[in-house]
């Protein structure tokens, strides 16, 4: 199971060791293919000036009014602007690193797989490959955050597809 760069994770593990996984869950997941969306471009170049200035409390409340639906509660907003506050002081500390990339084929994944996304993420995170053997299931109400945001309304889809795929 993962979320946003954490579904890429799990894709990759899924279709390097196929007969490691039975079942994949993906929260609007930040799977390789197709071209950058200009509102991912745009996001992208607006975090990196606001960071380059120094202005992280700026870059969490771009990433909170991004990622989050239009109906997320003060609540969702709070626990966001928390983790990516951290995500930011945690990257910031580290510095430059070298980013590895793995190839892989998603046609390899046998795994069953469930895609939930939201309707109101950026469309980077709404596209399920060709070739990954997915069930999706969109949110009306939600954006890149769908767990966060409402965690009632999908853990029994998640509950339910496990049950059906595992048993």
């Amino acid at each position: 199971m993962g979320s946003s760069f954490g579904g890429r994770v799990a894709v990759e593990v899924a279709a390097r060791w196929p007969d490691r996984v039975t079942t994949v869950v993906l929260l609007c997941p930040a799977l390789r293919g197709g071209e950058r969306s200009a509102e991912l471009v745009a996001f992208n170049e607006r975090e990196a000036e606001l960071l380059e200035a120094g202005d992280v409390a700026g870059a969490v409340e771009l990433s909170v009014d991004t990622f989050l639906g239009p109906e997320a509660d003060e609540d969702a907003r709070e626990r966001v602007r928390g983790m990516q506050r951290h995500a930011f002081e945690v990257q910031l500390a580290a510095g430059e690193v070298a980013r590895v990339a793995v190839e892989f084929d998603v046609a390899e994944v046998r795994a069953p797989c469930l895609v939930i996304t939201g309707a109101h993420d950026l469309p980077d995170f709404r596209r399920v490959p060709a070739g990954l053997p997915a069930r999706r299931v969109e949110l009306p109400w939600a954006g890149h955050l769908p767990s966060v945001e409402r965690p009632a309304a999908v853990n029994p889809l998640i509950i339910d597809f496990l049950k059906e795929t595992v048993g």
